[in-house]
């Protein structure tokens, strides 16, 4: 069920009223009845407008709610490694793996975080990401792995 405050955060944001939107959406997140798709929304909303900090805070809510949430849990590893935080981005994935060993982009995302350091595991998510139906997907995993094969051939 959306939250009502929840969904006025959205027609806020969508009008322009950026604090009309962080208040409301702290309200739900208060009352704790948005939903892990609404958090992840909001928080896709936020950092369009520039909103990292709300963002991850929103992120952090979903994943507190539902750990094992794969969309949320890739979007803030991703938000770490830009900030080369990579072990703090497989630690995000773990959980989403042991729930869904076989999600293509949550692997995709735990190979980025373990390129740097163990390449071979970085590998085995990379063969589950190329399994993917997305397009982009199967193309990121096939260019992480050339940029393996060039610093660490198998």
């Amino acid at each position: 069920m959306k939250s009502y405050p929840y969904s006025e955060g959205i027609k806020e944001l969508r009008a322009g009223n950026f604090e009309n939107a962080q208040r409301l959406v702290e309200q739900a997140k208060q009352q704790g009845d948005a939903t892990v798709e609404e958090l992840q929304a909001m928080a896709f909303a936020m950092d369009g407008h520039n909103q990292r900090g709300f963002a991850t805070e929103l992120l952090q809510e979903a994943l507190k709610r539902q750990p094992s949430a794969a969309e949320p849990a890739c979007v803030l590893a991703m938000f770490h490694l830009e900030k080369q935080e990579d072990a703090q981005a497989a630690e995000l994935l773990k959980p989403a793996l042991e729930a869904a060993p076989d999600h293509p982009k949550a692997n995709l995302c735990m190979a980025m975080a373990l390129a740097k350091t163990e390449a071979a595991k970085a590998r085995t998510h990379l063969a589950k990401a190329a399994k993917d139906t997305d397009p982009d997907v199967r193309q990121q995993a096939e260019a992480l792995d050339k940029v393996l094969a060039e610093h660490e051939p198998r």
